[in-house]
């Protein structure tokens, strides 16, 4: 009897590993809003990281490093990464188009994933749960925005 409970359970496990091992090794997040200001006055709330305190859900998150690496009157890039951690980069990009009298802010943040975050994947999406952050950020940017 445990040696049957121990094949079930092996073969459970290899199961969820193979599924794991199929799942995307990158992902995409993005979110947008319609601000009422205009590009102007929302593109240094990106730009400029002494702003960020204002809207970014992860201001409290001091140890990651942040890098803009382009910058054009519409589209902002910015590197994001956590010392010390295996994970590679990921980008994060905004863009910032004048919309009848105010403006659009597109945010999105893409990377790699390696093996232990196919498998976290498996539980709750990276969509699912840096969306709610892109979501609660936007919506504060607006609030500072729109003052």
């Amino acid at each position: 009897m445990f040696k049957k409970i121990i094949v079930g359970f092996s073969t459970l496990v290899l199961v969820l590993f193979v599924i794991a091992a199929f799942q995307p090794s990158t992902y995409t997040v993005q979110r947008a809003i319609s601000i009422q200001a205009p590009a102007d006055k929302v593109r240094p709330l990106i730009s400029d990281f002494r702003n960020w305190p204002q809207w970014s859900p992860w201001n409290h998150i001091e140890a990651a490093r942040m890098e803009v690496l382009s910058q054009t009157p519409t589209n902002i890039s910015v590197k994001l990464e956590f010392p010390g951690e295996s994970a590679k980069p990921s980008m994060m990009e905004f863009w910032v188009q004048p919309r009848d009298g105010g403006t659009t802010v597109r945010w999105s943040m893409n990377g790699e994933v390696d093996f232990t975050g196919k498998i976290m994947n498996m539980i709750i999406s990276m969509d699912k749960a840096l969306g709610p952050a892109f979501e609660s950020g936007l919506a504060k940017m607006k609030a500072v925005a729109e003052k």
